[in-house]
């Protein structure tokens, strides 16, 4: 079994990674942690990149602690429209299934927010969307 776990570094997304640990350890799988840094006229810059590094250090952290093994744990930072390529990196890896939060960094108010409301319009892989205050 493969995972995609999107991250942002929000509580939504820690708490999506909570269960991708528990998926993961439970049956063995890799997971597939990517962070899309969206161009908003700034381009990638070197602290962004650093930023996003940081972001996916330390839910691996988190990951590794629940018990995953750091072999199964691939990280990927991308460039573009998150939702794009959310579902992009999916089926490039082949994935099983996409663990997202309901919502971002941004904090939109909404129940879900609109990146996460956009994949699950485009992705043909199963999404499952884990609430803000499920708790593991």
């Amino acid at each position: 079994m493969k995972l995609l776990l999107p991250t942002d570094g929000s509580t939504y997304s820690r708490n999506a990674a909570k269960v991708a640990g528990r998926i993961a350890t439970k049956h063995n799988a890799e997971i597939v942690i990517v962070h899309v840094v969206e161009d908003k006229g700034l381009g990638r810059k070197t602290w962004r990149e650093t930023g996003a590094e940081q972001v996916i250090s330390s839910i691996k952290e988190e990951l590794i602690s629940m018990g995953c093994e750091e072999s199964k744990l691939h990280a990927e930072i991308v460039d573009g429209n998150a939702p794009e390529k959310i579902v992009k990196t999916a089926r490039i890896h082949k994935v099983d299934r996409i663990i997202i939060g309901t919502r971002g960094q941004t904090g939109i108010k909404k129940i879900m927010g609109s990146v996460t409301q956009k994949v699950l319009q485009m992705s043909d892989i199963l999404v499952l969307v884990v609430p803000p205050d499920y708790k593991i």
